[in-house]
């Protein structure tokens, strides 16, 4: 079983285990019949929060996280989606009770009740409805990434209440014992992932501070080289981190990058393209200047070279980052393996790391390299039969990934239908991160 699908079926069992507590509570199966519109409106309350805690628990970055679904990446996509699934289950929580009487619906919408627990819903409903609202407004403007950021701590503080709602109201929480208890312990896990990653990350997590030392800039690229103040980062190869530079002409916010240096080099090597307001604006960094480090996080690089398998590299723009030192290392074990690096950019100007990428296969019997153009004349997107030129055995041959997801996806249908096996292509969506 891939470890990805673990996680997976974690959350299916926690939605399991909470529909099953919840009939429990109920007399018999008629009652839920009897009053559809009150059950719909019980389970998705119960349901959706189980889905935000699993939101919240996703969002902590911990370590076990990774090995449970395949990546930080899978992490987040999985948390993405339980995210909206779970916010339109909490939504559907107070249509479902003004559905169920019409004419007092619409207090079910105003904080007007003299129990708390129930203004509680009301309170978590709009600002759920606020920080949606928000967010799309957001994206739509295409406001700075900081921005962003501040508008979905709105969806914490929504989740955070509406959990509390679920714990103080009358309802088969209440009554029935056993459900009480798993949802108070999951309810638990949920407020505390979000007390940790909102408040505690950044000063207990996993944290290391560097200095700048060298600063490489050419095209749209930060080649930024930098040595640890205390202790050295432990990384394996191809891992990325979430940076915090520290400098008065930049704001300290994290954004994540891919290592393209080898755990055993001494400095560590960050390749930052000019994608958004915040990575054109890192060419105000000198050398000198601070960073705070967080991980290292990533599996992308987690059994190369294992097995003596060869390999495929395709990368695409700056998707090539892992694969510069992956490619390097494979170099330097030239254990029998044949490694290739499809470099997929739109015009030859924008392969900024071809003469480092030549150099090593030039260097290396074992390397090919080929830097693939979509745009110039006479060229076109990468092909799976050009792959499969490379490729001496198709069942010995690993394929790794990343780039844009829409280069990714369809590429890697592509290998499946032409015989390459599911468990030998590996994706890293950077695009998640």
């Amino acid at each position: 079983m891939k470890r990805i699908k673990i996680g997976v079926i974690l959350i299916y069992i926690s939605i399991f285990v909470t529909f099953i507590l919840w009939i429990s509570a109920k007399e018999s199966l008629s009652e839920i019949i009897s009053s559809l519109f009150i059950s719909l409106n019980q389970i998705s309350a119960l349901l959706g929060s189980i889905l935000f805690v699993w939101s919240m628990i996703l969002a902590t970055r911990l370590d076990f996280l990774e090995n449970l679904f395949g990546g930080l990446d899978k992490v987040y996509k999985i948390h993405r989606k339980v995210s909206i699934l779970g916010a339109v289950l909490i939504l559907l929580h107070p249509l479902t009770l003004s559905l169920s009487s019409i004419k007092r619906g619409i207090y079910y919408f105003l904080p007007v009740h003299n129990k708390t627990s129930v203004n509680l819903g009301v309170y978590s409903f709009w600002i759920f409805v606020i920080a949606i609202l928000l967010t799309l407004f957001v994206r739509k403007i295409k406001l700075p990434y900081h921005l962003w950021k501040q508008t979905h701590k709105f969806l914490n503080l929504a989740m955070l209440v509406a959990l509390l709602h679920v714990v103080t109201i009358q309802s088969d929480t209440s009554s029935f014992s056993p459900l009480g208890i798993w949802m108070n312990i999951l309810i638990g896990l949920g407020v505390a992932s979000g007390l940790y990653k909102t408040f505690f990350y950044n000063k207990f997590g996993p944290k290391y501070e560097y200095k700048i030392i060298k600063i490489n800039r050419y095209s749209d690229i930060h080649d930024i080289y930098l040595k640890p103040t205390i202790d050295k980062l432990p990384h394996k190869i191809a891992q990325y981190v979430y940076v915090s530079f520290i400098s008065d002409r930049i704001s300290k916010e994290e954004h994540p990058y891919c290592i393209t240096s080898l755990p055993e080099d001494d400095s560590l090597r960050l390749s930052i393209k000019k994608l958004g307001d915040y990575t054109k604006k890192l060419g105000s960094l000198k050398v000198g200047d601070r960073a705070l480090i967080y991980g290292p996080y990533g599996q992308l690089g987690k059994n190369f070279n294992k097995h003596n398998m060869d390999s495929i590299f395709i990368g695409g723009g700056i998707g090539i980052a892992p694969f510069l030192s992956m490619f390097k290392k494979a170099g330097l074990t030239n254990n029998g393996a044949l490694t290739s690096l499809f470099y997929c950019t739109k015009y030859k100007k924008d392969a900024v790391f071809e003469k480092e990428l030549e150099e090593l296969a030039e260097t290396h019997e074992n390397l090919n390299y080929c830097n693939q153009c979509s745009r110039e004349i006479h060229c076109e997107h990468l092909s799976v039969k050009q792959i499969s030129e490379l490729v001496r055995n198709i069942k010995r041959t690993n394929v790794y990934l990343c780039g844009p997801t829409r280069m990714m996806v369809p590429l890697s249908k592509d290998l499946v239908y032409a015989g390459f096996s599911k468990d030998n292509i590996i994706l890293e969506d950077f695009e998640m991160l």
